[in-house]
């Protein structure tokens, strides 16, 4: 047996040992991880960002506005808490602190109605939760004078 032999027959035993020890590390790290529960749970993180499960439309009448919040699931009947803050030139005309809204559907949604006068400025903003307190939705819209231009946050 010459050195090159001898040489390329210890590559491939060198290969072939680092390929047994990296199925053994997978496999002891997915055993741990499987063991712990954790690979049976979805698990999502949003950090400060809400889910926007909510899909909101907003009518402006001449004496009124609505605005009106739908689930995006179309069968979901589910309980939220609204948290909201309406403002006629800065100052509150109407809020609420977590307002329980039972068995919300996309056939019967959210819906906020609020009087409107001409040349006043709006802003309402909008906080919805489900049950165990989870940010679904958050919203704020301003509304101006027609001589102004409209914005919406999200």
């Amino acid at each position: 047996m010459n050195n090159l032999t001898k040489v390329l027959i210890a590559l491939f035993l060198i290969i072939i040992a680092a390929g047994i020890i990296l199925v053994g590390i997978n496999y002891v790290s997915f055993d741990s991880y499987h063991d712990s529960g954790y690979a049976e749970r979805e698990v999502t993180v949003w950090e400060d960002e809400p889910l926007d499960t909510f899909v909101s439309e907003s009518e402006n009448y001449e004496d009124h506005f609505v605005f009106t919040y739908i689930p995006r699931d179309p069968n979901a009947t589910l309980d939220y808490y609204m948290t909201y803050e309406f403002k006629q030139d800065g100052t509150t005309q109407e809020s609420a602190d977590k307002k329980l809204y039972e068995g919300v559907t996309a056939s019967d949604p959210i819906v906020l109605e609020f009087p409107r006068e001409k040349g006043s400025e709006y802003e309402l903003d909008v906080t919805i939760e489900d049950t165990g307190g989870a940010i679904l939705h958050k919203s704020g819209m301003k509304v101006y004078p027609q001589t102004r231009g409209n914005e919406s946050e999200m």
